[in-house]
């Protein structure tokens, strides 16, 4: 349903426990700060607030995110509501959750968590924006769950296991993560890309990182295809010969990474959406993937991507596939590079706004 045209504009405030280094759940709210913002309706304010008793101070600690120069910004030094600007609308995420509940947190931590029970503000909308699942722990989780007011989730998976887990149906959007189509594209002919492989390790256990590399090392073993894997903390071990290790990449060098690389490999065994491997697919990489939740909405085996178990085994097998078969692995990088079209941060704003319009009352 269409909201009705509305005279005044909306107050944004995205809470976020910003880190010196990027991570995909800051991205995700930062990119949507900035889309709401460039559609040049609305205030967009994000209130970077400490994580487990750290937290930035000055844009200038943030080098790794361009924002809009419309999105204003509040630093705070504790997770105090009544700290928090006037808004709207608020957006958080489970990471806020994670942060009020350390011991770090204390006391104003709990006071958030009992603030999140109700209204922040008289007619303020509280939007949990929920981009995972089993990361933070169950306490956390059990707590998202719980809080009224309605819950975005960048997967369809996220949204039905919410719905399982009884939280009304009517709480629960879809709205799918986006990808900036001009930064993430095309730059390098996909049929001319010869056999290389690229990975975003993260550390985290549900990433699969070692599992990653070690399928990366397989195949490099049998077929001396070369992988580059990149990410803000670097694995624990040395790479073996035809692995190279890229730190905190800039996006642009990530860009050129993807366009560098015939094959990307996601090895997760949980991806609430799956930000590097859409992205990779917009640049022209063939997706080898686990059915990790996050990427059946755009991993569909044989047609945009190749699904596998998440395995070493499993994945080299897949990798390897692509490297026999280069009319399969240009298939299916082309057919992906078209079906994630479709994710764009513009439309994931256009809908954000579009809940907000629905549930709160706009006074002409």
């Amino acid at each position: 349903m269409t909201p009705s045209p509305r005279e005044r504009a909306l107050t944004w405030t995205f809470v976020a426990p910003t880190l010196a280094r990027p991570t995909g759940g800051d991205l995700a709210m930062f990119e949507v700060a900035n889309a709401i913002a460039r559609r040049g309706r609305d205030l967009v304010q994000i209130a970077h607030v400490p994580w487990r008793g750290s937290g930035i101070r000055t844009l200038s600690e943030v080098p790794w995110f361009d924002f809009d120069g419309a999105v204003e910004h509040r630093f705070r030094s504790d997770l105090d509501p009544d700290g928090l600007p006037d808004a709207d609308a608020l957006v958080f995420s489970t990471k806020l959750l994670a942060s009020a509940l350390s011991t770090e947190a204390e006391p104003t931590g709990p006071r958030l968590v009992r603030s999140l029970q109700r209204p922040l503000h008289r007619g303020c909308l509280a939007i949990l924006f929920l981009q995972g699942h089993g990361v933070f722990g169950p306490e956390v989780e059990e707590l998202a769950c719980r809080l009224p007011g309605p819950k975005v989730c960048v997967g369809s998976w996220l949204a039905s296991l919410l719905v399982e887990q009884g939280v009304p149906r009517g709480d629960v959007v879809h709205i799918p993560n986006g990808v900036d189509p001009q930064q993430f594209r095309v730059l390098r002919s996909i049929e001319g890309r010869p056999a290389q492989v690229s990975m975003n390790f993260d550390p985290h256990p549900v990433k699969g990182g070692s599992a990653g590399i070690a399928a990366l090392e397989q195949l490099h073993r049998r077929q001396s295809v070369p992988a580059t894997v990149f990410g803000t903390r670097p694995p624990d071990r040395p790479l073996s010969a035809g692995l190279t290790f890229v730190p905190s990449p800039t996006r642009a060098s990530i860009v050129d990474i993807y366009n560098a690389s015939s094959l990307f490999l996601q090895p997760s065994e949980r991806e609430g959406f799956g930000m590097c491997a859409v992205e990779a697919m917009a640049s022209g990489c063939a997706l080898v993937t686990t059915a990790n939740g996050g990427s059946a909405d755009y991993a569909f085996d044989g047609e945009t991507a190749l699904v596998c178990d998440a395995g070493p085994d499993a994945m080299q097998d897949a990798l390897s596939r692509l490297v026999r078969d280069d009319p399969l692995r240009i298939a299916l990088a082309t057919a992906g590079a078209r079906y994630v079209e479709r994710f764009r941060w513009a439309a994931t704003a256009e809908r954000f706004v579009g809940l907000a319009e629905s549930l709160l009352t706009i006074d002409p």
